[in-house]
């Protein structure tokens, strides 16, 4: 497996200290876990790395750069906590029930730690947009609940593009002040849209084929069962209820919902590709290349510039 050059390892190892110093008081097995969760579909390290490739397309990129990419991430780990608080599924009358204990406070003690870690990285654009993106995250969350049977696909993707696209957009935005770069450089949206949905359906692709009801635990569902939803109401309505993931499995898989899936996701890659393609020839643009890569993982990235 490739990895990171030294200069780009010694610069995430830079971001996990700064968080590390933030949590040392308090720093806990639950706390760890929680850093690590995947209920937001963006992996540790990746919205960190992504402002760092940003911010170092410049050779005068701020040192605040690191607090940047500290608070994006831990906003990340605080989104993923929020999302457990809630549990619904489609067939339920009542909105979705909250779950009570530590995810919230971790959630909220996350999202504290981002905003003393902003106030490192004193930019105004920045601590406005990354305000403005906690705000974001907890409307996706409400707005996605209950499952009232208004299923459709292009609004389980705009949930992918409000929660993991949230994250990714402030990422590169975040990254370009910081470089002291014009945000006319690359389309922050589409690009963030592209790479949100890359990795968010190639992690659902992969529950579908085993779990396709553990999105209920995040309240949100994911794009193959709203196809099967949509196309096969009764039988996949039948299943939900009945707690039969097996049966799920095998109708996402007879009526061809994982091939299309599979097309909106590479679909998303491509996009994304194209839009990288158009950086200036860096290690920056080699590791956000990665990004394309459904088995991307932060601390994989090929060793020369393309």
């Amino acid at each position: 497996m490739q990895t990171f050059t030294p200069a780009q390892q010694q610069h995430l190892q830079d971001i996990e200290a700064v968080i590390r110093a933030r949590l040392a008081p308090h720093a806990s097995q639950i706390v760890e876990e929680a850093l690590n969760s995947t209920a937001v579909a963006i992996p540790r390290g990746v919205v960190a790395g992504i402002v760092l490739a940003f911010a170092q397309l410049s050779p005068v990129a701020s040192a605040s750069a690191p607090h940047a990419a500290a608070a994006i991430e831990l906003i990340r780990a605080g989104a993923s906590m929020h999302r457990r608080l809630f549990a619904s599924r489609p067939s339920n009358d009542a909105p979705a029930s909250m779950l009570h204990g530590p995810t919230l406070m971790l959630g909220d003690y996350f999202y504290a730690l981002a905003a003393s870690e902003m106030a490192e990285a004193p930019q105004a654009p920045i601590i406005a947009d990354f305000s403005t993106c906690v705000m974001q995250l907890s409307e996706a969350f409400l707005a996605s609940l209950p499952h009232d049977g208004d299923v459709s696909v292009a609004r389980t993707l705009q949930h992918i593009d409000d929660v993991e696209g949230a994250l990714v957009v402030r990422a590169i935005r975040a990254g370009l002040v910081c470089a002291g770069l014009p945000d006319t450089l690359i389309d922050a949206g589409r690009l963030a849209q592209a790479i949100a949905r890359t990795h968010a359906l190639t992690i659902q692709l992969r529950e579908a084929h085993t779990t396709p009801l553990h999105s209920f635990q995040r309240g949100h569902l994911i794009v193959p069962l709203a196809y099967a939803l949509i196309q096969h109401p009764i039988a996949t309505q039948r299943a939900i209820d009945a707690n039969d993931e097996p049966a799920l499995v095998t109708l996402l898989d007879a009526h061809g919902i994982y091939e299309a899936c599979t097309a909106l996701c590479a679909a998303a890659r491509d996009e994304a590709s194209t839009l990288i393609t158009a950086l200036p020839v860096s290690e920056s643009r080699t590791w956000l290349m990665g990004l394309c890569n459904p088995d991307f993982s932060p601390t994989s990235a090929p060793s020369s510039p393309r």
